[in-house]
Parts: structure tokens; sequence; C-alpha cells
């Protein structure tokens, strides 16, 4: 060989072996990064309630081994002929409606004791509220809440010991494919099995995947295959493959399209048409039927003397139409679907405040209207066309983003397919509506009431708003459930506190419980200007301005409103008043009855997580036990319409069609026996966590202890030269003029469940008494990096914050969702490396001292008198955070929080310190902990100071005055001079509506075809980071180089010759 030929193949092996050496990284992270199961669960046998979680895993792993190796007189073939041959196949219990269903055995009902369940690694009980500990990744929580492994409810019954190898001759005796002889010596794989199987179920192309791996994940929620099963994996029990597949080849030929429940949940098997395509979209040609409805509600609140009708937008499968089945509906009533206007302020409408308006005539209740006649839904469906639901908004568009409402159309096509019909809904005010918005009232909840109320045929509706056509929903069930984050959320949990009937279940996402403490806290304003009022947000979602002639007929009227509900809610300050009493829905929580499954990020600083507790505590006092999920997500729903996310390695959609098929078709599949709590965890996203309750017994009493018998902070960053953006980072290690900061070192791990009351007595010393604001944080702070998810803030030059928080796709198409629907990517949330995150913090105002826990405990307030202390207890938010070993627990105490409010003339407040002390509830044993202060470099003072003697805690009187003439201020408070950082503005509680438009154009960029640019550049992306990056041009030379050495090598042998 010629030592130029030699030369090229090194040199083209050299060049190419960077990118197969990265693929292979690239195969190896996806396998060891993939989110495994973390639930310890079994099914094949029951459990017994004295066994630990990690017994039961053991068990059932012992359990299958024996099964593999005991003796059985069935073959494999013929066990597959009487599967084939038998009338009734496998779990034909579960498979309709009409059909018995099989009671639970869950395994987590009875394996969760009531000391909890901890996902992560084994360790010993520390105390009364200690979890038991499992090894976080042994099982896929699918089967943790279904009553049977449908179907084929124990399987041992039909797994054979050493079965003899399944062929691709055998799975051709089931689907009638053409086999060959090498068909009768080949073993089959999952994959190849599933995949003729499920082919030969199917009556169309795509209809159950278009993917292997979409198939896959369709075998495993039908129960065909088990949940860690992968598709390279031999055949082991073709029996239960078969009856799956028989089962769902029934359903897709019976003459009736019935939901078809197997596995504990219900199946895709009802096909998808979109909405979004105006120009090929008809009533004939769609699998799902679209219309509108305008359901009448009992009050006028615009004034024309007639009840508000509000515009209802239905979304069914047309079989639910034609009268196969009834539908049970999922509801999501928000305000902002149907069209916002983008506006905070009246001013921005174009109108001015001003006016007369008398808040009691909101209340009139006219007359109902007379239906002339009554026309089907069919009739109306074909009648309504798609601009009714699909426009453009152009308040929500820009040059180069174009909004359509309703933007929620496509948001649960993955529950259109199983059976559920969707309705949508944004009330009063919005296009297309009667009435006004009321933010939050006990009007607007009403009127959302009234469309369950036409769900279940106890109220009209019209097919439109002049004829006086009644419609009802012949379709429905009357079984309703009602979901959506934020605002939609919040309705959910007001309409549950009416009692409406036929309400089964509440999904609130980040749901506001009581108004007052979405927009103050214990008399602490959480926004200044506008940001503080609640008719920004009627402003903001008053829809009708979308249609000038609409409009027009109420912006007087409409603006006079505005401007009295801004008087009322502000007359008493920032106190709870009648306004806020209409609003606060735990009020009426002897009224609750629909189950509740709550949802709460941890790191939401929009609708906080104090909501979530008030909702949990008003449905304890119904006498009903909640559910909570809590994810490290912000202000966000856990799956979206551009990606999906896991619970405990199940997919959150997974997971909630077993709950909405549980609640709404009334299938026994145990959903109802979760632990109370399900929580993700702030260290390890990957790891999830149960309780079987959120409160706790247990607790860190924290005390503070300075070498100072007080503290004083000041409100002015500005005069004293501090940082207002690196206000917390800073106290964390030292305290400031600006605040006083307390610490202690944590000797073990230990994990915070709960809000966290924190005492002190505090005198106001000078300054604007209008705003003695105060404020604490709670900080997980260590001298090394530490990994965490956290939210991220960043600051503008106008000072405005910007939130986020960083996910990571894990699966490109992981998140399936059957039928012929995409599968989306699943993400999961980044942990960063800090040295210091906050882990709770409070707000309170020095002139509410009686305000609580509770919203109305904020009624009152004092005139505030110079150097008189009064106790106070602020209320931490709540959390769930695990602090590490080695690292230190920092409290600190502040003026106000200029992530939130700004007040430019300052003020100082001093602190008694040893009246300072925190009640933090933890799962772990009682502890206490002594808070040293920690002084900055600046204080030289502070360490020539002698030790003091530990007072004993008590209580101090509720007022004394301050005797002690103030060491740590002049006279006279003045503003500082300017420096470069701008004044806090707070921050845009619409944020999460942003990112949400920014996801929805990048979907749409990703469904028209993105330019091979932004392909090429999404592929780098996902690259390891190997230093390599992919390029076609580069990849070519590689493979021309080593082509033309081997060209060379040939044509030498060929010159030898």
């Amino acid at each position: 060989m010629k030592k130029s030929t030699i030369v090229s193949i090194v040199a083209a092996s050299l060049l190419i072996s960077p990118l197969v050496l990265a693929r292979h990284v690239q195969a190896d992270e996806v396998g060891t990064n993939s989110v495994e199961p973390v639930l310890a669960t079994s099914t094949d046998q029951e459990s017994s309630p004295d066994k630990s979680v990690s017994e039961h895993v053991e068990s059932s792993e012992n359990a299958e081994v024996s099964k593999e190796s005991s003796t059985e007189s069935v073959g494999q073939k013929a066990a597959v002929e009487q599967a084939i041959d038998s009338n009734q196949s496998i779990g034909e219990k579960e498979s309709h409606l009409d059909k018995a269903v099989p009671e639970s055995s869950n395994v987590l009902d009875k394996a969760a004791s009531d000391k909890g369940t901890v996902l992560e690694k084994s360790g010993a009980d520390t105390g009364s509220d200690t979890e038991k500990k499992v090894d976080p990744r042994i099982e896929n929580n699918a089967t943790a809440v279904d009553s049977s492994r449908e179907p084929g409810n124990d399987r041992s019954a039909t797994r054979v010991s050493n079965p003899p190898k399944t062929t691709l001759a055998d799975l051709s005796e089931v689907t009638g494919q053409a086999r060959t002889e090498e068909d009768s010596k080949k073993e089959a794989t999952v994959g190849e099995a599933v995949n003729q199987l499920l082919k030969w179920a199917s009556t169309k192309e795509g209809q159950v995947g278009s993917t292997d791996q979409d198939r896959l994940a369709f075998a495993k929620s039908l129960g065909m295959i088990d949940q860690k099963a992968k598709g390279s994996d031999p055949v082991t029990d073709l029996v239960t493959m078969v009856a799956a597949a028989k089962k769902l080849h029934a359903a897709y030929r019976a003459e009736r399209k019935t939901p078809l429940f197997m596995n504990g949940r219900a199946q895709p098997i009802f096909p998808f048409t979109r909405g979004d395509d105006p120009e090929h979209y008809s009533y004939e040609n769609s699998d799902i039927v679209r219309y509108v409805v305008y359901v009448e509600t009992d009050y006028d609140t615009d004034g024309d003397g007639k009840p508000d009708l509000v515009k209802t937008f239905v979304q069914v499968p047309k079989a639910a139409v034609k009268g196969d089945y009834k539908a049970p509906t999922i509801f999501e009533a928000s305000p902002y679907v149907a069209g916002t206007t983008e506006e905070r302020t009246l001013e921005g409408l174009g109108l001015k405040e001003g006016g007369k308006f008398d808040m009691a005539k909101l209340y009139t209740k006219p007359d109902k209207r007379k239906a002339v006649k009554e026309v089907s839904t069919e009739e109306v469906a074909k009648a309504t066309k798609p601009k009714d639901w699909y426009y453009v908004n152009p308040r929500e568009s820009s040059a180069d983003y174009t909004h359509y409402d309703y933007e929620n159309l496509n948001w649960y096509n993955y529950y259109l397919v199983r059976g559920y019909a969707v309705v949508t809904s944004s009330g009063l005010g919005s296009k297309g509506s009667d009435g006004i918005n009321t933010t939050g009232s006990d009007l607007e909840v009403a009127a959302y009431k009234s469309i369950i109320e036409w769900l279940n045929g106890k109220r009209k509706a019209y097919a439109d708003k002049t004829s006086n056509r009644e419609v009802k929903a012949d379709w429905s069930s009357g079984n309703v459930a009602m979901t959506g984050l934020s605002w939609a959320g919040t309705t959910t949990f007001g309409v549950a506190s009416t009692g409406v009937e036929g309400l089964k279940t509440i999904v609130p996402a980040a749901g506001i419980a009581s108004w007052y403490d979405h927009f103050n806290s214990q008399g602490s304003p959480l926004d200044t200007g506008a940001s503080n009022d609640l008719s920004w947000l009627s402003v903001y979602t008053s829809g009708r301005i979308l249609d000038k002639d609409d409009w027009d007929k109420i912006k007087d009227y409409y603006a006079a409103y505005i401007t009295k509900l801004n008087e009322l809610q502000h007359k008493d300050g920032h106190n709870y008043n009648e306004e806020y009493a209409k609003r606060d829905y735990t009020l009426n929580a002897a009224n609750l009855k629909a189950a509740p499954l709550l949802i709460q990020g941890l790191n939401d600083d929009n609708v906080k997580p104090k909501h979530f507790e008030l909702m949990l505590e008003a449905y304890k006092k119904a006498g009903i036990d909640p559910k909570v999920l809590l994810h490290q997500g912000n202000h966000v729903y856990p799956s979206t319409r551009w990606a999906g996310t896991t619970v405990a390695g199940q997919a959150f959609n997974d997971l909630m069609n077993q709950w909405y098929s549980h609640y709404l078709f009334g299938l026994q599949n145990g959903i109802e026996h979760l632990p109370q709590v399900t929580a993700q965890d702030n260290l390890d996203p990957t790891k999830w966590r149960r309780f079987d309750k959120w409160e706790t017994d247990n607790k860190i009493t924290a005390r503070a202890y300075s070498k100072r018998e007080d503290v004083t902070v000041s409100s002015d960053f500005y005069g004293t030269g501090e940082n207002w953006t690196t206000r917390n980072q800073d106290a964390a290690f030292h305290s400031s003029a600006v605040s006083a900061s307390y610490a202690a070192p944590v000797d073990r791990d230990i994990t915070i469940k709960g809000h966290i009351p924190l005492h002190f007595s505090a005198a106001f010393l000078k300054g604007d008494k209008k705003h003695a604001h105060v404020s604490a944080t709670l900080m997980d702070v260590s001298d090394e990096e530490f990994d965490v998810v956290k939210e991220e803030i960043t600051y503008d030059k106008n000072g405005y914050s910007t939130r986020t928080l960083e996910k990571e796709t894990v699966d490109e198409k992981g998140d399936w969702h059957g039928s012929n629907l995409d599968s989306l990517p699943v993400k999961e949330y980044k942990t960063h490396k800090v040295k210091s995150v906050v882990i709770s913090r409070g707000w309170m105002n020095l002139a509410n001292p009686d305000s609580g826990f509770n919203s109305a405990s904020s009624s009152h307030s004092i005139d505030l008198k110079e150097n008189e202390y009064r106790n106070y207890t602020m209320y931490l938010q709540p959390n769930l955070y695990t602090v590490k070993k080695g690292h230190r627990l920092v409290l600190t105490l502040h003026a106000f929080d200029p992530d939130y409010i700004y007040y430019a003339d300052p003020y100082e407040v001093k602190f008694k310190t040893d009246s300072i002390s925190a009640t933090i509830p933890i799962v772990e044993e009682n502890q206490s902990l002594l808070l040293r202060y920690q002084p900055n470099e600046k204080d030289t003072e502070y360490a020539k100071l002698a030790d003091r003697i530990l007072a004993i805690a008590k209580k101090n009187p509720a007022v004394e005055k301050d005797n002690q003439q103030d060491k740590g201020s002049g006279s006279e408070l003045k503003p500082g001079g300017q420096m470069d950082q701008q004044p806090p503005v707070g921050r845009d509680s619409m944020e999460f509506r942003k990112e949400q438009k920014v996801e929805i154009a990048n979907l749409e960029h990703k469904e028209n075809d993105v330019s091979s640019k932004e392909v090429g550049l999404s592929r780098e992306a996902r690259l390891p980071e190997t230093g390599q990056k992919e390029n076609s041009w580069s990849i070519y030379g590689m493979l021309s180089l080593l082509l033309a050495g081997l060209w060379k090598v040939i044509s030498g042998r060929k010159e030898e010759k």
C-alpha cells in the first residue's frame, strides 16, 4: 500500500472520530440523564399495611423471579390461541361505562404510612413526621394508582415458566400478516410485537401513532407491556399483548363509539381534527364538533335590563353529539382566552375616571328570556363558523407576531381524543359576552357557575344573543371538572365554593384563594400604582372593546364602575374590607364538595404558595381530604401546549387522565388514594416525595442572638449606598444599614414543610408612618456552591425585574398524546449553582399588629407612634425545601421589599433582638437553633462588645415605649444621593403570559417548517458539550476524504495485480 494512501485514511479517521465519539457521548447522556421512574409500586400482589414501600418493592421483584421459575402446563402458543378465540378478552370488566369496574388494590394507599414516603435513598426514621425512605428509581408511578394491570388483572395467571420464544411467525398467526420461513426462527422483540399488534388493531394509518416511540407509549398506556419495557426486549407475555390488542381492535370497529378504558385510564381512540384551520374546517369533515352557545346568567351587570349572556365555546367528540355516549366535561373559565386589551388603566382604553355608580345595581335580577324554540347541537354546530373561536386579536399582536384567540383552543386536545368534552368561557365583559368584568367577585363566579348548570340541564343557553333559540347540552353526562392556571385556577376554586351540583373535581394551578392576599400581605401592598388595583385586571380583560359597536354601548358605564371599584378597594388603605370579602372564597368553605387536586409552583412569585394552603385549610373545614401537587416551577401549568413534564416518572397528562377517569367517568382506579402531598425535590428535580399530610408536628425553634439588645434597619438604599438589586445575596453573609442578618449552622439534613411564623417586637422610629412596611427572608446559605432549582431574577436599567426558571429538554418526542396527535418534548427544571437561595419571605405593615394568617385578620390598623414597641407575627410563605447538612439558615429583616414596592421617603424600624424568633415546620425531629447576628466588615465595634446572657424567652407586652435614645441615626432622615441604579418598579405579573406567547410563536414556527438555518441551530443546541458542532458540509467532507482513501487502496491493489 502506498504511503499517500495510508496518510489519507489516517487523516480521515482522525477527522471523523470526534463526531463518532460525540454521538456515543450523546447516547450515553440520554441513557444516564433520562428521568427514571421514582415511585416504588406493585400491583401484582396485595400489600399489607404494616409493610414499608421498600419491602413491597423487594417482594415484588422476588415474586417476578418466582413466576419466571415456576412451572405451568399451558404453553405459550396454546395460551395465545386461547386468548384469540375467547369471547371474553382479558380485562373486559374495565372496558366500557356500562361494565362493572373492579375495586382498587392501591399500593400507595397502603404503603404510605402516617409518616409519609420519601422517594430517595434509604435511611432511618428520625421523628414522628419523618417519611419512609425508598430507592428513588424503581418503578413507574403509572401503575401505582391503577385498580388492575388491565388487561390481565393477574399477570401471573397467563405467564408461563421459561416460556418458549415468541417468533415473528407467532405474531403473524394473530395479525394475519404474510410470513416467511425465516419468521419461524426469528425471535420477536417487544417493539416488533407492539407495532404488528397495534397496526392490526387499527383501522387507518397513524391511528395508533406515527413512530415506534409513540406505539410503545400507547402499549404501556393500554397495559399491553410493562412500563419499563424496551422495544428491543424479547416478548415474554404474548397473551396479555394479544388480549389488549383484541380489545383495541374491537373498540375501533364498534358501531357505537364509546370511550375505552384499560389500565385504569381512558384511551385515545377518538380521532382529532384541527379547529385552527378556518379554510378547511366544517362540521361534516370534523371529528371534533366545535360550536358556541350563550348561557344565561342571573344578573344584569351591564345595566341593559336583561340577564347577562356569557359566550361559551364547546369542543366535543362527534360520537357524543351523535348519541353514542354521554361525555363529561373539562371546563376552563379563563377571562384571558377570548382576548385581552393589554391595558391596565381606563386611560389606556381612552376613558376617564368619574361618574356615579351604584354597586347594588350589579345584583339586579331581571326576568329571564322566554325560549321560542329548541334547536339541536348539530344544527348550532353546523351554523357556527370558525371565526367565532379563532380570530386575530390586534391588541395582542405585534409587527412580528400574530395572536389568535381563543388562545387555549388546542390546550386540551389530549383529553378530546380520550372522550372528554372541553368547554371554555372568558365570562362577563369578554368578547362576545354581556356584562362587565368584576375581577373575581361573586358575580363573576356566579356567571361561571351558570355554565355548569347548563351542562347539567338546569339552565338555559341560546344559539345566539337575539333569537331566543334554546340549545341543550344533550351530549353531556353532567359531570364536570374545572382546571386552569392563574385566574383560571382562581375561578375553579371560586365556583367550587358555591357547591354547584355536577362539579365533581377541581384542579386549580396557581389559583387565588383570597384576592386580598394576592394584592396585599398583612397590611402591606405587594405592588404599587395601578398594579395594586383590583380594577387593572378588569381593564386588561375587557374584551368587549374588540367589538367597537358593542363597546360603545357600555364604555361610560364601565368607566364609572372602575372609578367606584378603585374608591371602595382603597378606602381602608391596604386593609381587608367588603370588596375583598366578595372575593374571598375561603369564607364559603362549608359549600365545598368537588374533590380537589391543588397544583402549586413552589417558585411562584406571582400567585404565591400561601393560596394553596388557604384552599387546603378550607377543604379541611368542609371535611374533605384535598390532594396537593407541588412542583418546582414558577407561575406555570405543569404541562402545556408546547411541552410536557413528568411527575414521579409518570407523564403529568397521564396522571390527570387517571384523575379525570375516576372523577368524571366513575372508573375505580384508586387514584383517590394518593397521599395528600406529592412534591418535587428542590435539590434534584428528578426526585419526588410523598406525604400523607401537609401539616407537620415537628419544628425548629429558632431564636435570634446579638451582642446588641436591638438593631435598626433603614429603607434608604440610596442614602446608605446599599444596592437593592443584590440585597438578598449580601444579607446572606452580613448585615447592613438596610438589613439585619442572623445565621445558624445546620448539623443534619432538614426539610422545611409549611409556612413560617416569625415573631418580633418592633418600633417605628422616623419617617413617613403611612408606609411602615417590613419584610423578612429565610435563606439557605453555604460557603461552597450547591445545586438547587432556583428562579433567576434580573433587573433592567429601568428597575423592572424579570424572573426566569430554566428547563431542559430530556426527550424531544417523549410526551405522547395518542391518536393522530403529535408527541411533544418532555422538559424538566434545571438546577443552578448558587451560594444562597431564598427559601421563604414575608411582608407586613407595622400598622397592622393584629394581622394573622387569614385574610380577614388584616381588617384593622392603628396609628403608629414613634419609638413605641409592639408585638408582631409575620407569616413567611409556605415551602417544601430541603437544606443540606453543613449549610446555614439565615434569617434577614428589612424595611420594604423592593421586588414589590418602592417608597422614596426613607424611614427606620428598630427590632428588639431577644424578641426575634421563628417557628420553622420540619419533617425531621424537633430541634432548637440560635441565629447569631452577622455584622458587616464596617461594624468594627461589634467584635469588641461583650457577649450578652441570653434572656429567657418571653412574650413582650403588647405596647412598650422605647425610652432609649436612638444610637444608629441622626435626628432627621433625608433621601440620599442618586446612584447609578434606578429605583425598583416591581414585577410584571403578566410576565407568564408574555412567556406563553413566545412559546406559541415558537410552536407555530416549528409547525410551519422553520428555515434550515433555524433547524440547524436547534439541532446543534441538542448536541452534548463535547466541543463539536454538527455541520453537514464537514460530515460530507470527512466521508469524502475517507472514501477517497479507500478508493486509493482498491486502485493500488489493482495496479499491483
